[in-house]
């Protein structure tokens, strides 16, 4: 037996005693590592170039610069949402709010590049999302 006493479920897994929802679980792995490519591209892409750009209204740069810090923390408490759901069996509703946040962000996302003729490549974060929200899609079924 393994080490850590893991039995597959189909897409559940136990491990030490508790039942995890792998999709879940995948999901909150996923929103964890985008959050930090936010951080990390993002502080350097957008947030940086957005600071010192000297020709914006400051109310505007200020206002843009609080939406970035938004944005982690949403992509954040997805990461929150489907951990806590991978564990917990009774608290579905949560990923599927989350779910339901990250199909939303993808679909603005593509909205984006529609309306302003955006390369789906320079604004990617449609299929990072979609990716979260297909986990968390898959979760629910389970």
């Amino acid at each position: 037996m393994h080490p850590y006493n893991t039995i597959r479920y189909g897409m559940r897994v136990e491990v030490r005693g508790v039942i995890m929802n792998a999709w879940f679980a995948a999901a909150a792995i996923l929103s964890a590592g985008i959050c930090g490519l936010h951080v990390v591209m993002g502080g350097r892409e957008a947030a940086r170039p957005l600071l010192a750009a000297s020709g914006l209204d400051h109310v505007a740069k200020f206002t843009n610069y609080y939406c970035w810090h938004l944005v982690t923390i949403v992509i954040g408490a997805l990461g929150a949402a489907f951990a806590y759901s991978s564990w917990q069996a009774s608290a579905v509703d949560i990923a599927q709010f989350a779910t339901a946040i990250a199909l939303l962000f993808a679909l603005w996302s593509v909205a984006m590049i529609v309306r302003f003729r955006l390369s789906p490549i320079q604004f990617p974060q449609w299929a990072l999302f979609i990716l979260i929200a297909l986990l968390g899609l898959a979760g629910n079924v389970v």
